[in-house]
Order: structure tokens, then C-alpha cells, then sequence
């Protein structure tokens, strides 16, 4: 599980590196966000995510205390994977 710890008031890159397991060749096609306080399905902030080679960068900057889950979208060949990552703003 990937978490990150925020004090509140900051605005920060959270960075995903994808590999591949089988160390195939592939490309990032497309990347997105959503960033969600814990137990809401209100969308708070979200957007497309820049893409350099295999490293998705995302700026979020959560504009209150508590915990958050950031959603990044990505989409590979005919595939499309999800990874969530646990913000807590302190």
C-alpha cells in the first residue's frame, strides 16, 4: 500500500514509477487523477498527470485535515491500471 504523509497547507508531487514485470518495452499512453477524502465519493480535485518515460507525476494539494485516497488512472496498450494511494494531511 502507498501512503503519503502531508502537513496541511502543502501542495506536493506524488510520483508513480510503473515497471514491467517481464521487462517488456511499453509506453504510457494517457494518466489521470482524483483525489477523494476517505469514506466520500466527492471529488475534491482531479486531472491529467504528466507523464515522463515510466514516472506519472502528480501535484495535489489536499485543502483539508484528515485522510484522503489519490486514484491514478493509467492506461498501457489495451490496458487500463488502477493504483490508489493513501494521503493523510496532518
Amino acid at each position: 500500500n502507498m501512503q503519503a504523509i502531508f502537513d496541511f497547507g502543502e501542495t506536493r508531487h506524488i510520483q508513480l514509477e510503473v515497471f514491467s514485470i517481464k521487462k517488456d518495452e511499453f509506453t504510457i499512453a494517457s494518466a489521470s487523477y482524483e483525489l477523494k477524502k476517505e469514506n466520500s465519493e466527492e471529488i475534491e480535485a482531479n486531472g491529467s498527470c504528466n507523464i515522463y518515460n515510466h514516472l506519472i507525476d502528480t501535484v495535489i494539494a489536499p485543502q483539508e485535515k484528515g485522510e484522503y485516497r489519490l486514484i491514478i488512472t493509467y492506461k498501457i496498450a489495451d490496458e487500463v491500471l488502477i493504483e490508489s494511494v493513501k494521503v493523510w494531511v496532518m
